[in-house]
Parts: structure tokens; sequence; C-alpha cells
């Protein structure tokens, strides 16, 4: 439909006097901030209210929501039963986040940004590495092209939609894509991304597209790019060359030294022995649809969603095992109303299921749990979870809702923080 209307949607003028051939289109126009005061940008203020779901990180007691495209909120979670929010984080450009020990890593735009979190109270800002990510762009309106980019204008920070013209010669509209677009948003796993002490890491969502393993943080952009960036000194990352990858790559998920990728067409893995540049190991494909992936021993469970940026009709959740990781092989696929993010701990595994709630199924043999459902939570439109030490941290279009699932038999409601 979007490539019809962009067709009907340009005409071709003739300049009597220039004797040129232009394009006259609707598109979306790129607004620039300069260097100087992009750069300039952030600090920590006090608490703001959330007006948009983004990634959910867990780590020491604290829970931090990437607001898209703005900063991080800071949310004490000593007592689940009441979350406090205690500051946000201004960053430009944010889409996703990982922490290791006492260091914040985000994206900003183009750069990435690291802060000395030692003190969540007063969040430090110790390093910026500039242009790391060229192709980052804002979110836009995706029924329209974006017209062409002049990078020397600054940074694009947003866009207008609005009429422009071109010259045939210069004219290669392209159609909008976005840095970690699908909140998807998103950032990765259900587990612990690797380290303990002072390295220690803490542990994201399903719906990420930043992981951490063991001195490495990985970073995808624009879903063909995966940048390696080595941590071992924390405060002052080294900068890889990226990396590759085939498939439109919407979520990362870290498990020993794998890394699990979800794509619109299946489930891919990459191995990092060699950490500056991960190989592809294996693939699974399924039918068209967006797809978080979370792993725990022998078995890889995947949503597939139909709708969104990933098209497709499938709202399934698929079992594979992974037992010989060179060939996984899919054990059994389950309907779902419109699953998007899924965690796994134990033997209790959760569906995120769009307008259908929170989902919980016994996991207690892997390849039967989508037939084993314990409990439905229908009263929130759920899209991505974290479970940890009994707590299950769900988020939804409207708020944060925390559940108690100590007793498999008495699932509670503790808390909800609402946008």
């Amino acid at each position: 439909m979007k490539n019809t209307f962009w067709i009907l949607g340009i005409f071709i003028i003739f300049s009597s006097c220039k004797d040129k051939i232009q394009q006259k289109y609707m598109a979306n126009s790129p607004v620039y901030t300069d260097y100087e005061t992009f750069r300039s940008s952030g600090g920590f203020v006090a608490a703001q209210a959330i007006e948009q779901q983004g990634n959910i990180y867990f780590k020491d007691d604290f829970l931090f929501m990437v607001e898209p495209d703005k900063g991080i909120h800071f949310i004490d979670n000593t007592n689940p039963s009441a979350p406090i929010q205690t500051g946000f984080l201004n960053i430009w450009g944010a889409t996703g986040m990982s922490i290791k020990g006492n260091y914040l890593y985000a994206n900003s735009f183009i750069d990435m940004v690291v802060y000395d979190i030692s003190s969540f109270a007063n969040p430090v800002l110790v390093e910026r590495l500039e242009d790391v990510f060229p192709g980052a762009l804002p979110h836009s309106d995706k029924n329209y092209p974006y017209s062409t980019i002049d990078k020397s204008k600054g940074v694009v920070t947003s866009w207008t939609v609005e009429q422009v013209t071109e010259d045939i010669a210069n004219f290669q509209p392209t159609w909008v894509d976005c840095f970690n677009c699908e909140v998807s948003f998103a950032e990765v796993n259900s587990t612990f991304d690797s380290g303990s002490g002072d390295g220690s890491t803490g542990i994201s969502g399903s719906i990420s597209l930043f992981t951490i393993i063991d001195d490495y943080l990985y970073v995808v952009e624009n879903g063909s790019r995966l940048h390696p960036f080595e941590i071992s000194n924390p405060a002052s990352p080294t900068v890889n060359d990226a990396v590759g990858i085939w498939g439109n790559v919407e979520t990362l998920f870290p498990y020993e030294n794998y890394i699990f990728m979800g794509t619109p067409s299946g489930m891919i893995v990459y191995e990092t022995s060699n950490p500056v540049a991960p190989t592809y190991v294996s693939s699974l494909s399924h039918a068209r649809g967006c797809d978080p992936v979370v792993v725990q021993d022998d078995y890889a469970y995947v949503t597939v969603r139909s709708g969104g940026p990933c098209g497709g009709d499938i709202n399934q959740l698929d079992v594979i095992d992974i037992s010989t990781i060179t060939s996984p092989v899919l054990k059994g696929s389950f309907n779902m109303k419109n699953p998007h993010g899924l965690g796994i701990d134990g033997a209790s595994l959760f569906i995120c299921d769009g307008e259908d709630g929170l989902k919980v199924f016994d996991a207690t043999n892997p390849e039967t749990a989508g037939n084993n459902k314990i409990h439905q939570f229908k009263n929130i439109q759920a899209t991505d979870i974290i479970p940890i030490n009994n707590i299950a941290i769900v988020i939804g279009e409207d708020g944060i809702f925390q559940y108690d699932y100590s007793d498999l038999s008495d699932i509670t409601l503790l808390s909800s923080l609402n946008f």
C-alpha cells in the first residue's frame, strides 16, 4: 500500500527556464541539530512522566526503562510493591541500553554514550564515542519515504512530513527504517548477560538490540550490522569494525558464547569465540512475523507475531531443540493471539500476548509447554517481561506491572506504575 501511495504522490515537473526534470513528492523531511548542540545535550534531572513504553532493564534492585529517542527512567525497585521513580537521564536518540559493573551504555542517535552510575542519584557522562552508528535515524512516519539527508547540516533528530522537490539527478528517496525501531523495542534477554562482582551485568526484556557477553557489548544497527565494543575497561570502550549480518535482525539474546537473533523470517545463531567477529552457526526459518527469542538449557522459545513492521499472518509460540546447535529442530508450535516478548525462569514460561494479556505456562516439558497454561492476566496489553527472583516485571502499553510468582498456584499483582 505505501509503495502505491508514494508512486501516486510523485509528479514530474519540467522547468522551462532550466530545462531539467524534478521530482515533487510528500516525504519525511529531516530536522537537523548541529553537532555541538547535540553533543552538549543531556543530564540527569528529576523524575519525569513516562509518555511512551520502551525497553526495560533490571540491575541491583533498580529498574530502568528507555523512553525511545528521549532517555532513561530510573526506578528504585527495592520494594516491588511500591516502585519509586527517582530520576530521568536525558539521552537524545536513546533506544537501548546495557550495564556492566557501574557503567551504563546507551545509543544517542549516531553516538554511543557511557555513564558512570556508581551513584544512581548522580550518573556522570564519562565517554562519548562519536559516529559509531552512522545509519541511525529517529522514528518517523513509515507511510512516507524520506528525502535526501545532508550530514553536513548536523544530526537528524526528528522529521517533518512535507512536500519536497528534488532534481531528478539527485532523486533517491529511501523508505524509512530506524535504529532499534521495533519497540520493539528494542533491549534483549531474559537471562543475565554475563559476569559477576564489579563486572556484573543486568537483565533486560526479550525485545532488545543490545547485549553483553563477557568483555564485549554487541549492538545491532538497522538490522544488518552488528557492532562489537570491547568493554574490558568499562569506562572506555574500544570500537571494532561492524560485522555484516543477514536477516533484518530485530532482537538479540545471549546464551553462553552464542548470540540468538530474532528476524522476521526465523531465528539465527552466531557464536563469539572470536568476540570481535562473531560468525554464523545455524538458523531455523518460520512464517514471516516479529520474533523475539529466549533460551534456557537445550531449548529456544520464539514468539512469532503478525502485523506491524514484520507483516505475516501467523501468531504462535515455537519451541526449538538447540541441543545440537548447528542443527536446531522445531519441536512444537502453539497458537497465540498476538505474542510479543517472553521470558523463561526454570519451569515457568511467560508470554506477553498483546491484548490477550500475560500468559504463564508450565514448561517442565518444554516441547509441550504451549499446551500447559497455568494463568492468564487479561487486564493488561503486555509487550515484554523480565522474570527474576520470583518477580515478573511486565511492561505494557499503559504501564509497568509486577507480579509475585513464588507460588505458581497463586500469582499476585504487587504493583502498577501507570503511564
